[in-house]
């Protein structure tokens, strides 16, 4: 993560945007976490290609990074609602908002 952070540390403590409404589009969840947190957290702590899997994907933002970050995702969600919800945002990435998102992200976190 330090070469990804301008050859700094991270610090201990993140300070992040909180859940955009670009991010609740297709749909809200009662605790979605911002698509900036789930990033930095694939980023610290995986590859690219590698699988992540996520057994309470609620509104699929970890998925979401995932893919934006070239990282494969199994996610599981039992809630069909919320299942549903994620469907509509994977569905709706398209090659312009993955663009788009990628920009969102670094502005939250500036690595990448």
């Amino acid at each position: 993560m330090k070469k990804l952070n301008g050859d700094k540390q991270q610090k201990d403590i993140w300070r992040l945007p909180a859940v955009g409404s670009w991010e609740k589009t297709q749909g809200k969840h009662p605790t979605q976490k911002p698509l900036g947190l789930l990033s930095r957290i694939i980023l610290s702590s995986t590859q690219k290609g590698d699988l992540i899997l996520d057994p309470f994907s609620g509104s699929g933002t970890t998925g979401i990074a995932s893919i934006l970050l070239d990282r494969k995702y199994v996610g599981i969600e039992q809630e069909l609602e919320f299942l549903k919800l994620s469907k509509r945002r994977y569905q709706t990435m398209t090659l312009e908002s993955k663009y788009e998102f990628k920009q969102k992200i670094r502005e939250q976190i500036s690595v990448i």
